[in-house]
């Protein structure tokens, strides 16, 4: 049986009018009633004619600019403060018809605040993209059995959180933590969340079950020049709000042999001296954030498993074999991230 909860559905969307359209009709194919709500960033593609005519009974908020994904799903959970559990949803993601009713039954534990659900891979749906997130010792991020086949889902340990394309919180305690982070446009602030929800207490669970076919990148272009600056900022912003660095030198070590090869290859190799500028921006503004402890016991993934993950996803890409939608793409024509 569900646990019986009521649920909130989260959609933030821009200029992606048929990938939304095809992620909603899957949720409201759910097994479990849910209700819906779809925050745009200003689109111009047709989708407000289109949530009108074909989704009339979703709650739809429309941002006169594009404020990004954080502060979109946070205006999108207040529009949705009755519910007992938010869900979120990319606008690149196909759902199966259990998803909602299998992320729902963990917080049947009081203990539970997030749910992680399994995201797969669209264009080979047998390998997963995301089960959750994981932490190596720098604070980095990793999805969860990441190009791994789906039958070693079985085996994993529970993740540290959510990837925000397929999550679930306790409302009252996301409201309660604040939300997201609103200085993150895109990409870390799941993982800033994450670990605001463990420091607080809570714990995380993976719903096996919940299940959904992700287009990964497919608004913005997971590899494209705006990623790259979102993606760097993110990074030196939660090593600076965390104060990670301030481990000692051997930290600050490790950070520079993870982080600053990519950094270089994007100077030298594309001449984009954009995510460097980024990274400066992050861990500016990070220094000036609140203050947290980086939580430190929560890694599971040594710095030599680290390393060689980055090197095997190096190898990948210089022998054009990464998944189709982890390779280069143009950004939008109005350079805007989504």
């Amino acid at each position: 049986m569900p646990y019986l909860v009521r649920a909130a559905v989260v959609i933030p969307t821009w200029n992606a009018r048929s990938l939304l359209a095809e992620a909603l009709a899957s949720i409201e194919a759910q097994t479990v009633p849910v209700e819906i709500v779809v925050v745009d960033n200003a689109s111009t593609d047709g989708t407000a004619e289109m949530l009108a005519t074909r989704f009339p009974r979703v709650t739809v908020v429309r941002n006169p600019d594009n404020i990004g994904f954080g502060r979109a799903i946070n205006r999108g959970a207040q529009e949705a403060a009755g519910a007992d559990v938010i869900v979120l949803v990319n606008n690149d993601v196909v759902c199966e018809p259990e998803f909602v009713e299998r992320l729902l039954e963990p917080f049947a534990d009081r203990r539970i605040g997030m749910v992680a659900g399994v995201l797969l891979q669209g264009s080979a749906p047998g390998l997963i993209d995301s089960a959750g997130i994981e932490l190596d010792t720098t604070l980095r991020s990793w999805d969860m059995l990441w190009n791994r086949p789906l039958e070693e889902l079985a085996q994993a340990a529970e993740p540290v959180g959510p990837c925000g394309g397929a999550a679930a919180y306790r409302t009252d305690a996301f409201v309660e933590l604040g939300g997201f982070d609103e200085r993150f446009f895109a990409y870390w602030e799941d993982v800033d969340l994450a670990l605001r929800f463990r420091l607080a207490g809570w714990g995380c669970a993976r719903a096996p079950g919940a299940r959904a076919l992700h287009r990964h990148g497919a608004t913005l272009g997971a590899a494209s020049s705006a990623q790259r600056r979102l993606e760097a900022y993110g990074r030196a912003y939660v090593l600076a709000k965390y104060r990670v660095a301030r481990s000692g030198l051997l930290m600050r070590l490790k950070i520079a042999v993870l982080d600053w090869p990519v950094l270089v290859v994007h100077l030298l190799l594309r001449r984009e001296a954009g995510p460097l500028r980024a990274r400066a921006a992050g861990r500016r503004d990070g220094l000036v954030a609140t203050p947290l402890r980086a939580p430190l016991e929560l890694t599971t993934v040594g710095f030599r498993e680290a390393a060689g993950r980055q090197a095997a996803f190096l190898r990948l890409r210089l022998g054009g074999a990464l998944p189709e939608h982890f390779r280069d793409h143009a950004p939008p024509a109005d350079g805007t991230p989504s």
